[in-house]
């Protein structure tokens, strides 16, 4: 049984937000200089929709060294996360991923 609630007003949370179609994580890249390098991302999403993902490079030369970071092949079960870089450093690569809800 499918249960909704209408809120016609601000929506305010305090705390946490948990919800079984909502993951995060980092991962760490080893990238080639001057070139897109690739790393697998493995999701264990319960539906069936594609997901929608969010990336951020955590590095103290943004936009210099990290040029950009980017997404391909997303799935229920895991997408590609790419860097671009103009160095060789090792770069944690942080993800956010939800799933649209079936409706």
């Amino acid at each position: 049984m499918l249960m909704t609630t209408t809120i016609a007003d601000d929506l305010v949370v305090a705390g946490a937000i948990s919800a079984a179609n909502i993951v995060f994580g980092a991962v760490t890249i080893s990238p080639q200089v001057n070139t897109p390098t690739a790393s697998e991302v493995k999701l264990n999403q319960p539906d069936t929709n594609e997901p929608v993902v969010l990336l951020c490079a955590h590095s103290a030369f943004p936009w210099t060294r990290v040029r950009e970071v980017g997404f391909r092949f997303s799935s229920p079960t895991g997408f590609t996360a790419y860097i671009f870089r103009t160095s060789e450093a090792d770069t944690t690569v942080h993800w956010l991923s939800w799933q649209p809800a079936l409706i």
